[in-house]
């Protein structure tokens, strides 16, 4: 059994990747905003605790 590729199925696939990467990378960036916020919520409430306990 032969089965064709189309003409355009190396475009329409690297397509895909690139929409992948761009996904994966807006995750990743998204991850480490919040991660950052957490960690400066963190802080803040280590902070508040400490100028209240002395």
């Amino acid at each position: 059994m032969i089965t064709l590729v189309p003409s355009n199925y190396p475009e329409f696939l690297r397509t895909l990747k690139e929409q992948t990467r761009t996904a994966q990378v807006k995750t990743a960036l998204a991850v480490n905003r919040e991660i950052i916020l957490l960690y400066w919520q963190s802080c803040q409430a280590i902070l508040l605790q400490q100028q209240r306990e002395g």
